[in-house]
């Protein structure tokens, strides 16, 4: 209900679970936009937010679309001839086109999100979660990279490792024209990252996997 999600703030992006809401009607209705559902009869498993679409596409004196809600199977919902058309989420379009639906409208894009009372009496503890799952996300997104390096190449292998804020830089004993350099690296392009370090004439390269991390 409308007063619930007042009553609740978003805390992070999860970056997981993501899909659209879609409008979507029978290939063979030929239906190409929304407006021609006003007034028809929609299923659906989120009626406030079909509710809120279809209130912007009426117009003043034509009939009120109807809106009923199932909790599950919506994709059924033409075929049975409930509907005229449904309300539900995307992800591959599988489930979709196996009902012999499409997309006539996308009505949001979503993701599983981290979320929190705003008058909850334990905002510490949220903050701690919070806390928590970032660092869960940055070790799964993250590898540490270690390397040496040249003082002279040092701009060339920093402007390929600049890390998340900055690479930590540190003298070598016994050795005055080569540094150390530690970064964070995006896990997927860490083979490439390491590809170009050689190439710029930086040696010892290794990469670490990170279990967890507080930023």
């Amino acid at each position: 209900k409308e007063s619930q999600q007042n009553d609740v703030e978003q805390i992070l992006e999860l970056g997981f679970g993501k899909c659209d809401l879609c409008l979507q009607a029978p290939v063979s209705s030929g239906i190409t936009s929304p407006q021609q559902l006003a007034g028809k009869r929609i299923v659906t498993s989120f009626p406030n937010l079909a509710r809120a679409y279809f209130d912007e596409l009426e117009v003043e004196g034509s009939p009120i679309t109807s809106i009923k809600f199932v909790s599950g199977s919506v994709e059924a919902a033409c075929g049975l001839g409930l509907a005229d058309a449904v309300i539900d989420l995307v992800e591959t379009g599988t489930t979709m086109r196996a009902a012999g639906l499409e997309i006539v409208d996308k009505v949001l894009s979503s993701q599983a999100l981290l979320i929190a009372s705003k008058t909850s009496k334990h905002p510490e503890i949220v903050e701690i979660i919070r806390k928590r799952i970032v660092g869960y996300m940055t070790a799964t997104n993250y590898m540490m990279i270690q390397y040496n390096v040249l003082r002279r190449l040092l701009p060339e292998a920093v402007k390929i490792t600049p890390g998340k804020r900055s690479p930590t830089i540190s003298s070598l004993d016994g050795d005055e024209d080569a540094v150390a350099v530690s970064a964070l690296v995006l896990r997927k392009d860490s083979s490439g990252i390491m590809d170009q370090l050689e190439k710029v004439g930086a040696t010892d390269i290794l990469l670490f996997a990170i279990n967890n991390s507080r930023m």
